[in-house]
């Protein structure tokens, strides 16, 4: 073993013991091999390019602006704005403020070099525009009438007067007789003309234009600015891990590019491009370690007195390896979702006891919004960098399915219980109205079938509310078994896409069964139910509120079996409702449930009483 020979080398070596160790190795399992170590200048240049910027407003009527003001002249005013964005490309002299506070900030203007900034404000121009709806007149012809400043009488619709019923008494001879009479009467609305004032315009055919808000203009305001854009530039350097060096100082760009190299401002000067170029130097004083971690070789290199890595090997890869294998194992194949809610608890305690895991999930937990679609980034910052980007992967998603389970962001079974009553009324309604559509058209069935989806969209949403309280307290509850540091932000809402989806398939789901029923290849939801509400009403009380409601949505009793004589009256009712698609099947004189329910749906679309004898029922189809 080698130690190192520099208190940098030193000081990377203490960082990475602490780094690694405890992750399935302890601090000893890190020996150096072998350390280089080199300072030389570090160049960069930051490169200011001039642009102009126009941001425009638009006033109805006068706006107030403290520029200068074209009246109705278009023309100079944009002639105005060209001269103003060529100068604020070209002219040099505007840039003098902004140069010299880059000049005496120094170093310091590293910090802010990394976002556009301001390098000359000419002001705010303003020029009138006239309205094009109104012509500039501020009024426009009435929309209620079409300008004429009279409108269609709507208690006659126009004609001016109407009938009006009038009962008269007469003596025919024998005793006094009613009778009615109509006769014509001008109408009391519009005196008999048949048109009325317009109430919008008052009779003037004028109403205020909306575009202008009656100003007949607009004021159109420019303000332009000459605008600084920074361009980072670093070039190839020479020495010790040079390529690494300028990798990390484009990566971080100006603004953290101090934290590797002490840039020191070398110059400022134009370049042939007429841009502003400011010159940073600084010496990089660079560390290389060759290591043995558990046997194999890897080699790190560091920059600055923080000694920052800047070569950063997937040692982690070979460190987490058994974790990695089991993640890939329960992530794989069928059902991997549920082995991850099984070993969620036992994973969680494992992966709280290795420190790079441990900072894993932290990181995950605290993830918002957009962010949570990459668990990776956790995972990488946690290891520094020291870690491969498919392993990161893996463990960040890892980290995301224990979370979940542990430490839930909101809760779905709480979801579940609210839109489960929901999903099952739409797909109850939806096979009841179906197996009634009979015959219908195909632009009928769709219309149908949207109509009733929407509703089932709409009924979850209206029960969202209790599902997000629901939810909220639920998920909040189970958080409170992890340490603060894991808990995860509530997310209660992010469930409601999947139920209105679900609650929408329900009632596509309940359209095909109610179709299946009609063909009568399924018994319809009202016989498939039958049984559940004989069951129900068997434990209700009868005369009760919850036992009408039940005896209401039971099925009707079905027709008496027929006797051995009622044989061939059957048959010729089968006969019938095949011939009218009521029924489908053979004719066998049997009144099996499909013939029930042909019956059934018979007399209803006839609206007959279901109390009709078999023979009244033959009776009334032959003659109809």
């Amino acid at each position: 073993m080698e130690a190192p020979r520099t208190g940098q080398g030193s000081a990377l070596l203490q960082n990475l013991r602490l780094l690694f160790g405890g992750n399935n190795i302890q601090p000893s399992d890190i020996t150096p091999t072998g350390e280089a170590a080199e300072s030389y200048l570090a160049t960069a240049s930051v490169v200011w390019r001039f642009d102009h910027e126009i941001t425009e407003t638009t006033s109805k009527g006068n706006a107030a602006v403290a520029g200068r003001h074209f009246d109705y002249r278009a023309a100079d005013f944009q002639a105005h704005l060209q001269r103003l964005c060529a100068e604020a490309r070209t002219n040099r002299d505007i840039r003098g403020p902004f140069m010299q506070q880059v000049d005496l900030a120094g170093s310091d203007a590293l910090a802010w070099s990394s976002e556009a900034k301001v390098a000359h404000d000419f002001g705010s121009y303003s020029v009138f525009r006239q309205c094009g709806s109104c012509r500039g007149s501020g009024r426009v012809s009435c929309s209620g009438c079409g300008g004429g400043g009279r409108r269609t009488c709507t208690s006659c619709g126009g004609a001016g007067s109407h009938n009006h019923h009038e009962t008269h008494t007469r003596w025919n001879g024998r005793h006094n007789e009613s009778y009615t009479q109509v006769v014509r009467r001008s109408c009391v609305s519009c005196g008999g003309g048949g048109r009325v004032v317009c109430t919008s315009c008052g009779g003037s055919g004028r109403q205020t234009c909306g575009a202008c808000s009656g100003h007949g203009f607009f004021t159109d305001t420019a303000q332009v600015r000459s605008l600084a854009k920074p361009h980072w530039h670093v070039p190839t350097h020479s020495g010790l891990a040079s390529d690494a060096l300028v990798r990390a100082l484009k990566w971080r760009g100006p603004s953290r590019s101090r934290e590797l190299v002490p840039f020191k401002l070398a110059g400022t000067a134009y370049d042939d491009h007429d841009q502003w170029v400011a010159r940073y130097e600084g010496l990089a004083e660079v560390v290389k370690l060759e290591l043995l971690v558990v046997k194999a070789p890897y080699v790190v290199a560091a920059v600055g007195s923080n000694v920052i890595p800047i070569i950063t090997p997937a040692i982690f890869d070979q460190l987490l390896q058994p974790e990695l294998k089991q993640v890939l194992r329960l992530a794989s194949g069928r059902g991997s979702e549920r082995k991850f809610r099984r070993l969620a608890k036992n994973l969680f305690s494992h992966f709280r006891s290795l420190p790079v895991l441990d900072r894993a999930l932290q990181g995950v937990a605290k993830q918002k919004g957009g962010a949570r679609s990459e668990p990776e980034v956790a995972v990488a910052n946690a290891a520094h960098g020291f870690i491969s980007s498919d392993a990161a992967k893996a463990l960040g998603s890892a980290c995301q399915a224990v979370l979940d389970k542990v430490s839930p962001a909101n809760s779905r079974m709480a979801w579940t219980l609210i839109g489960l009553p929901v999903a099952v009324a739409s797909f109850a309604l939806t096979a009841n109205e179906f197996n009634r559509l009979h015959g219908a058209s195909l632009w009928g069935i769709a219309f149908a079938l949207g109509t009733l989806a929407a509703l089932s969209v709409v009924a979850m949403l209206s029960v969202s509310p209790a599902g997000w309280v629901l939810s909220a307290i639920t998920s909040a509850l189970m958080r409170l078994r992890v340490p603060k540091e894991y808990r995860q932000r509530g997310r209660n809402w992010a469930p409601l896409k999947g139920a209105c989806l679900a609650a929408g398939s329900a009632s596509v789901i309940g359209a095909a069964y109610g179709g299946a029923s009609a063909a009568q290849w399924v018994p319809s939801i009202k016989e498939a139910v039958a049984p559940v509400l004989t069951y129900a009403m068997t434990h209700l009380e009868p005369g009760s509120a919850a036992y009408r409601y039940v005896a209401q949505g039971r099925q009707p009793e079905p027709l008496p079996i027929a006797p051995a004589s009622d044989t061939e009256t059957y048959r010729e009712i089968q006969r019938h409702l095949i011939g009218h698609g009521y029924l489908r099947g053979a004719i066998d004189g049997a009144l099996g449930p499909q013939t029930r329910a042909a019956i059934a749906r018979y007399e209803r679309d006839r609206r007959l009483a279901q109390s009709m004898s078999p023979q009244e029922l033959l009776t009334y189809m032959g003659q109809h």
